[in-house]
């Protein structure tokens, strides 16, 4: 293939396109909406340009998706985890979660991920490299030729810290929420942080629609340090006061994501804080039960365990919803798949 991957370009960046080949600006919008409300990724079917246009795209530009190397569907939640081989011979998962009102696609951002969450399975791989927008975006339309599914949800909730690989995510997120192609509501568009306070600021300032969904995991610096080491670089306090901004300044909640382990922040004083973290930033959690990963000593707490701990927050009048994993019989943590394939 020569030429550049029109998949991972805006509507603005395709209309240049289109006049660096001499054809009128309009022309990108028309490929714009080939590409991502038809997913089209033949040129020979984009049947309102003419052929010659259509020939000259092909002697200067190609439509290049990642490949589907496998994928496992879960018999218990009929959730789809995906793993894609890239150009490089890189892998990277994504995750489409079906549900009664809403579709929901998972995407990765990165290649592996560098903050070593020590309850994470991508963590074990440490950082590859960052995901371009064209991977990024081509996980979405892949999962969309795959599944035949209208998306409704986007969470950047996969492989890789989104935050680590700011521009790139948030081109994808724009070019998704764009009217003119996949048109998923801002408010529909999720993305992911262990806490990165300077880009939480940055994202703030230039006052990006998108929801912020932050992973705390812990409810002191203690314990937070031991789980997520970035909490040396931005302890909970300074994540809480950029997330409090965030909210006052954008008028939109966060939410927060606490993956619950048996034993290690499951008490009944991490309910207490986390009660009081909740109401001072007046935002919603979402408690999400530790899926187990192969050779870690962490363990995924009882029903009567997360029960109990639900209680004890709803009891202080928290608002709080339980997030149950999708699929563990398919190894739903971001990077179980991509490790069970590679040791094969």
């Amino acid at each position: 293939m020569s030429g550049i991957n029109l998949i991972g370009l805006t509507r603005s960046e395709l209309r240049n396109f289109a006049e660096s080949i001499d054809e009128k600006s309009y022309r990108g919008d028309q490929i714009f909406s080939w590409i991502y409300q038809y997913n089209e990724t033949k040129f020979s079917q984009m049947t309102n340009l003419s052929k010659e246009f259509r020939s000259n795209i092909e002697n200067s530009a190609f439509l290049d998706l990642p490949k589907i190397s496998d994928s496992i569907v879960s018999r218990e939640t009929s959730s789809i985890k995906f793993l894609f081989r890239l150009n490089d011979g890189f892998s990277i998962e994504t995750v489409f979660i079906p549900e009664k009102k809403r579709n929901t696609v998972c995407l990765s951002s990165q290649v592996g991920c560098a903050l070593d969450c020590q309850f994470c399975a991508t963590a074990k791989m440490g950082i590859l490299r960052n995901l371009t927008v064209s991977e990024i975006i081509g996980q979405l339309l892949s999962v969309i030729k795959e599944t035949k599914q209208k998306i409704t949800n986007i969470v950047f909730m996969g492989m890789g810290e989104p935050m680590m690989n700011y521009n790139n995510v948030i081109k994808a997120a724009d070019i998704i929420h764009d009217q003119r192609g996949l048109n998923i509501g801002a408010r529909k568009i999720t993305i992911s942080t262990v806490g990165m306070v300077n880009k939480i600021k940055q994202y703030t300032k230039e006052k990006r629609p998108y929801n912020i969904a932050f992973s705390l995991n812990a409810t002191n610096d203690l314990e937070r340090n031991k789980l997520m080491p970035i909490n040396k670089k931005y302890n909970l306090k300074s994540c809480l006061d950029a997330l409090k901004d965030y909210s006052i300044k954008l008028k939109r909640p966060a939410m927060l994501e606490y993956v619950l382990i048996s034993g290690v922040n499951d008490t009944y004083e991490d309910a207490m804080r986390l009660s009081k973290i909740i109401k001072s930033l007046n935002c919603k959690l979402n408690i999400i039960p530790y899926n187990p990963i192969e050779g870690e000593s962490f363990k995924r707490p009882t029903e009567y365990e997360i029960n109990n701990f639900i209680n004890n927050i709803r009891a202080e009048n928290t608002i709080i919803t339980v997030r149950w994993s999708q699929g563990k019989d398919v190894n739903a943590a971001c990077g179980q798949l991509y490790t069970k394939n590679e040791k094969k």
